[in-house]
């Protein structure tokens, strides 16, 4: 019988352990701390306690096991309180107080009590602790409402059932081991819903009201695969964890192929090495970059992606995640720089506007204060003619040619300008004429 209650209580103590490592990220130092304490405190004396009432240990050892119990419920309690956030510090150290000296007290004088007297003040007892626990607080949802509502009514089966195991040690024979690991196992579930409230508590109060119609893991899922922009999550280490359906789509790389990989698998060698020195010292200072990738897809394919990257932090502030959100550039990079081109170049030949080779000439005359300048204007000879005799197209024509051997022939620190017309301008500088 031993062995089996033994196993309820290892049950629960395992329960209770994983829930507080795998959530460790998740709650803050203070409070893991605090549930770790409360939590091996009272399974060190249920255990001891266990194996005193087995091998009929002394009545005050057993009472004393049972007072550790009780401290340990207080402060898990207190932990809860906290966590719900409850403003009424001063009444929650004087209940907790009160609780532990009062259930101290019954265990002392109760032989010297009726038992239908120390029951009542159990009873007493159990409700001034439910007094700190403000009912009429709103909270983001009927989720998390609920849930605080099942945490107090296990808490209080718990009490009662500690009331009932203290009543039977003060004036009866004990031997029930299984209702201390049954309660211990209740501690478990508490455990459970107070890791819960803990994380959906940290929601934004209005993302979690859609906890009412749907989990926030399933929600952040649809968010990430159902955007439109490349979505990537990696660990500290620049391991890809996470990848959407858009990043798949766009780089042609499988998810197999991308997850465990780092970024550096699109790198084509054509992002300036600059961008991943500043990308490095924006994460390590203010834990967030915006800026340019020139990336390659699995099909050899050049792209540019648009990145915002920023470090995600654990609740204590310790970084955990790097999220990448992108998105594919290429076209509209494509498009202004074909649009930067139109406005600096004439639409016939492809030489510079009169304004833009102006601007030019004056600014490298400023700036190459100590060289050699040269200044060309030429029109063509009876341009008129040709395009009276011959029609405009042929006229063009000729602009276009004309264009095309000046630039051959002007191939090197030349800017070639069409003036207007059939006029044309060439400025050089440190040139030596041929």
């Amino acid at each position: 019988m031993i062995i089996l209650v033994l196993l309820l209580v290892v049950f629960g103590l395992s329960i209770q352990i994983l829930m507080i490592d795998t959530h460790k990220r998740n709650i803050l130092k203070k409070y893991y701390i605090a549930l770790n304490v409360a939590l091996y405190i009272e399974a060190f004396a249920t255990i001891f306690f266990i194996f005193s009432i087995y091998f009929k240990g002394p009545n005050y050892l057993n009472l004393v096991l049972e007072y550790l119990i009780f401290i340990s419920m207080g402060i898990f309690f207190l932990i809860i309180v906290k966590i719900l956030k409850s403003n009424l510090k001063k009444r929650n150290i004087l209940v907790f107080l009160v609780s532990i000296l009062g259930v101290g007290l019954v265990m002392i004088f109760g032989n010297q009590m009726e038992k239908a007297l120390t029951q009542f003040l159990l009873l007493g007892i159990m409700l001034v602790r439910l007094i700190i626990v403000d009912f009429r607080k709103v909270y983001p949802s009927k989720y998390i409402k609920s849930t605080v509502y099942l945490l107090f009514i296990t808490e209080t089966v718990r009490f009662i059932t500690e009331g009932f195991i203290t009543s039977d040690l003060l004036y009866h024979t004990f031997t029930d081991t299984w209702v201390s690991a049954f309660s211990f196992v209740l501690r478990a579930l508490s455990m459970v819903f107070i890791i819960i409230l803990h994380d959906q508590l940290s929601i934004n109060k209005n993302l979690a009201k859609t906890l009412d119609v749907q989990s926030s893991a399933k929600l952040l899922s649809q968010v990430f695969d159902q955007n439109p922009n490349v979505v990537i999550l990696t660990n500290m280490k620049r391991q890809i964890i996470y990848a959407n359906n858009q990043t798949i789509n766009l780089t042609g790389y499988s998810e197999e192929e991308l997850i465990g990989s780092t970024p550096s698998l699109l790198k084509s060698d054509l992002t300036p090495r600059e961008t991943y020195i500043e990308l490095n010292k924006a994460l390590k200072e203010s834990g967030s970059w915006v800026g340019e990738f020139i990336n390659r897809k699995k099909n050899g394919e050049i792209f540019t992606e648009l990145s915002k990257i920023i470090t995600l932090k654990d609740i204590n502030g310790i970084p955990m995640f790097h999220l990448a959100i992108k998105n594919d550039v290429t076209k509209e990079k494509a498009y202004l720089k074909e649009l930067e081109y139109r406005s600096n170049h004439d639409d016939l030949t492809g030489l510079l506007r009169r304004q833009v080779f102006i601007q030019r000439l004056e600014t490298s005359i400023q700036i190459n204060d100590g060289h050699t300048h040269y200044f060309i204007l030429m029109d063509i000879d009876e341009f008129k003619h040709i395009n009276d005799s011959y029609g405009h197209l042929s006229g063009d024509a000729i602009l276009v040619e004309f264009s095309d051997a000046l630039r051959e022939i002007f191939n090197v620190k030349a800017h070639i300008c069409r003036f207007g017309g059939d006029e044309f301008a060439i400025y050089l500088h440190d040139y030596l004429p041929e």
